[in-house]
């Protein structure tokens, strides 16, 4: 099934640049992240590793399948059928420490996602999934996976943010003591 609009070659390189953005910036994070407390969890959310691994997990086991059955498949493919990934979603601990490793994957699994958008003909991004019987345009399904890594992106900057926000008040109270100290009059004077 189509969908009423036509979607362009432009809009498609827009999407594969979208989609090789969140590769360069695993890749780039690999160099930094270690300075930063990535396994510590904030009181209301997940910690850096958990968001990098959900990012991953989204894309393995839910846009990446359903993107490839709508295209390979002539048959309507319903969203119902596949368990989304917030509920599919379970942190394994062992995959938590290694956070390189996470990024790394992430970036080789983005990688190949973003070959396979290359590969579908412009004509089969108007294919029609179903979500709860409303049709969703295949275009406008990978860009609520742009929108979704997006949002997780800004969480895990916030996070590194209020981390270094942190670090460089400790460093600022740290100098203000070893002045005072510094400033005591020692007992020979």
């Amino acid at each position: 099934m189509m969908a009423d609009r036509q979607i362009t070659q432009e809009e498609i390189n827009e999407l594969i640049e979208d989609a090789s953005y969140l590769q360069d910036e695993a890749e780039a994070m690999q160099y930094v992240i270690d300075n930063v407390p990535y396994d510590e969890r904030p009181p209301d959310g997940r910690s850096i590793s958990e968001m990098l691994l959900l990012i991953d997990h989204a894309q393995l086991s839910y846009y990446r399948p359903i993107l490839e059955k709508a295209v390979e498949n002539k048959r309507p493919t319903h969203l119902e059928n596949f368990t989304h990934y917030r509920e599919s979603f379970e942190p394994d601990e062992e995959k938590l420490k290694d956070v390189q490793k996470i990024l790394k994957k992430l970036a080789k699994h983005r990688a190949g996602l973003v070959n396979s958008i290359d590969n579908i003909p412009l004509i089969d991004w108007e294919t029609v999934v179903y979500r709860n019987d409303q049709k969703v345009m295949l275009y406008d399904f990978m860009q609520e996976m742009i929108r979704f890594e997006r949002g997780i992106l800004r969480d895990i900057a916030q996070q590194v943010k209020v981390y270094n926000q942190e670090k460089e008040r400790m460093r600022e109270i740290e100098q203000r003591r070893s002045q005072r100290e510094n400033q005591q009059p020692t007992e020979n004077s």
